[in-house]
């Protein structure tokens, strides 16, 4: 089994997860009812945990519209109408902004994003099921390891998955190898794909989005980047959308209203790298973006040519995996995004 190439392998001067901010499930909950609350969450683990032992429970594939349940399953949700959400959405999601894109986004023509290397059936299950409860009919483009097993593949395949396989490399070739503290990079513990050795994982993955976007010309309409582990979905993001006037073309979403840019993560990458201080302003999360497919290639432009950058200057090198949610925050306070729209 392949390993997560996400875990921390950064300098002891430095916290030891970066996933306090850069994996957080409320910004996802607010826009488009993404993520569910953390009780479902641990409900949900802990129904697994007690059924460990037992045969797989039988999922809902299919969508369960207005409490309608119609079989063939993978993973059971109510999906209910906009008009059943939306006192619960209201005075939370940014409506007052409105859709600057005048085609209706089709869900068919739609892709959600992620790299899911190295995790187990579990995981797939959660993200791709949920997703495809909602009645999602869209593209999922998942990276994964090359040698998965043949649980994870079938499932993959029953859900019409899109599987593009990531090998990583023997050792990342980062540019330089003295950091932003004067200390030598340790490069070897770090995760970088074979086809991109230059970038930590968390770097690169936006370079294999570009390309497998690039391959799949069917995909037309919205696009979302997320995170995979501690994602999973109660509506289809694209629907929800259209319905909620939301088809921009970069969308941000906001962290916990406690979370400023003062945290570590972007204060010590930033201040280092720019001398710059973003401030007591809202952190956004890198772990999930959404928008049109001009928007999102637009922002994965963006981003690389900041990690560019920052690898070629000693004083930008910080050793640790989570610095593309402080560049990410960094080129959105400086107005580097074009047309980027903030979600509470």
């Amino acid at each position: 089994m392949a390993t997560n190439p996400f875990r921390y392998h950064g300098s002891s001067k430095l916290p030891p997860s970066s996933s306090i901010v850069a994996e957080s499930p409320r910004l996802r909950t607010q826009l488009l009812g993404v993520i569910s609350s953390s009780i479902t969450f641990i409900l949900l683990y802990s129904l697994r945990w007690a059924s460990r032992d037992k045969d797989p429970p039988i999922h809902m594939e299919s969508t369960l519209l207005r409490g309608e349940i119609k079989k063939k399953s993978y993973f059971p949700v109510y999906r209910s109408s906009i008009s059943d959400v939306e006192p619960t959405l209201h005075g939370i999601l940014r409506k007052d902004v409105p859709s600057i894109i005048s085609s209706v986004w089709n869900p068919s023509r739609c892709a959600v994003l992620g790299l899911a290397y190295g995790y187990g059936l579990w995981t797939f299950r959660d993200f791709v099921g949920s997703l495809r409860a909602t009645g999602y009919n869209g593209y999922i483009i998942l990276g994964i390891s090359p040698n998965p097993g043949e649980d994870v593949l079938d499932y993959l395949e029953h859900q019409n998955v899109t599987v593009k396989y990531v090998e990583m490399a023997n050792r990342c070739t980062y540019n330089g190898t003295i950091g932003y503290d004067g200390r030598v990079i340790n490069t070897k513990d770090w995760n970088c794909a074979k086809k991109y050795p230059d970038y930590k994982i968390t770097w690169g993955r936006f370079k294999l989005y570009e390309d497998w976007l690039k391959e799949e010309v069917g995909v037309t309409d919205g696009i979302m980047l997320t995170d995979v582990r501690d994602a999973y979905f109660q509506r289809d993001p694209f629907v929800a959308a259209v319905e909620l006037d939301m088809q921009h073309p970069l969308m941000l979403f906001e962290e916990h209203p406690d979370m400023k840019n003062t945290h570590w993560l972007t204060d010590i990458p930033v201040s280092s790298c720019k001398k710059y201080k973003v401030g007591e302003t809202q952190v956004l999360c890198s772990g999930s973006v959404m928008g049109s497919r001009e928007g999102i290639l637009g922002y994965i432009e963006t981003m690389v040519e900041e990690f560019d950058l920052w690898k070629t200057q000693q004083n930008c090198r910080i050793d640790m995996p989570g610095d593309d949610q402080s560049i990410h925050n960094y080129l959105y306070y400086t107005n580097r995004f074009k047309n980027a729209t903030t979600i509470p």
